[in-house]
């Protein structure tokens, strides 16, 4: 249910892209398998992987913001409502994987529980808990959305743009323990994607426009490819080292992150039908909004999936280069996790399990 007061009907665009958003989270966890040749081994494939896969939960970040900005019900429903879907599901998971951790994997520590109501005790949880928060202040921000407008939101993107590229500055600027202490630094955190999203779906970009298309497609290149370049090219003559590159250009709060999930956004929602049609695309009106459904549940599940069931399925993967490796054991869990969460979602307790 979105924030309105009233069922929205579904949004093509959107739901490909939280699909799109799934699969790449995937991409990013399968290179874990061979982590030492993925990043300590200096390796053109794996730049341009990593470049292509980072912007993962970037996109659910820019959904969020686009379908539920601005709030049209008091702050107090809102809240209840949105922590109703995604609070369960959260303490579920991290029982299973507290669980996992401890009689699995053989890791529990006690930091895991001292620490569980800020530090996820699985990585990947670390989004539903940036979730939660953005949920409890969405409404104050659609106020403040209300009170500046459509310039006042650009002057903010801007100013949250310049501060993507604070991840970039070790190195020649500074040492990198140390470039977070910028002026632009207050404004880089994940509420960007979030006005980003809820620009790009209510005003759009001339991204693939005559008159204008190439301008901004110049800047996305820059972005996504010059940024980079400087950073492996550039910077790795002040003894850095290729993992330190390589989260880097990983940083979420990144220009490359940022403009690459941008042309995703705008790519889709350009070519994407505007509404479904059973008549015509069946197929499409169909599986689209299936797997979208889906997508909080395998994003939930993925990595004891990937850990527990495709990992030790697929010992001869492991023996193969890391980029077969990868896109094999992405497929395989993508998959694999669907089945699971289609099952689960046919259970009365689905909500306490994958969201409604």
């Amino acid at each position: 249910m979105m924030a309105g007061a009233k069922k929205r009907q579904r949004v093509p665009y959107l739901d490909i892209l939280r699909v799109v958003a799934c699969l790449l989270v995937i991409l990013i966890h399968t290179p874990i398998r061979q982590y030492d040749t993925y990043y300590n081994t200096p390796s053109i494939a794996g730049a341009v992987y990593t470049v292509l896969v980072a912007v993962n939960c970037n996109l659910f970040f820019m959904i969020t913001g686009a379908l539920l900005l601005p709030v049209t019900m008091t702050g107090r429903r809102f809240v209840k409502r949105r922590l109703a879907v995604v609070l369960p599901p959260l303490v579920v998971w991290t029982v299973v994987y507290l669980l996992e951790h401890t009689f699995l994997l053989h890791n529990f520590t006690p930091r895991l529980l001292t620490s569980i109501l800020f530090h996820p005790v699985e990585g990947l949880l670390w989004y539903v808990y940036v979730l939660l928060v953005i949920y409890v202040t969405l409404p104050l921000v659609s106020r403040c959305i209300d009170a500046i407008g459509k310039r006042g939101v650009e002057v903010m993107l801007v100013l949250w743009v310049l501060s993507s590229l604070i991840p970039y500055q070790h190195g020649i600027f500074m040492e990198a323990s140390q470039y977070s202490h910028n002026m632009f630094g207050a404004f880089a955190n994940y509420y960007g994607y979030v006005l980003l999203g809820y620009y790009l779906h209510h005003y759009g970009l001339p991204v693939f426009t005559r008159q204008h298309g190439w301008k901004w497609a110049l800047l996305f290149v820059f972005g996504i490819v010059a940024m980079p370049l400087f950073e492996f090219l550039v910077q790795g003559h002040f003894g850095i080292t290729w993992q330190q590159h390589i989260d880097t250009i990983t940083n979420d709060i990144s220009i490359n992150n940022i403009a690459m999930a941008t042309l995703l956004f705008v790519l889709v929602q350009r070519f994407a039908p505007e509404r479904y049609d059973r008549k015509s695309r069946p197929m499409t009106a169909t599986w689209w909004p299936v797997l979208s459904r889906c997508t909080f549940g395998i994003y939930l599940s993925q990595m004891i999936i990937l850990r527990q069931v495709v990992w030790p399925l697929t010992p001869w993967l492991s023996r193969t280069h890391w980029l077969v490796d990868s896109l094999v054991s992405a497929i395989f869990t993508f998959i694999i996790c669907f089945i699971l969460v289609f099952i689960l979602r046919r259970l009365p307790i689905r909500r306490y399990l994958v969201g409604k």
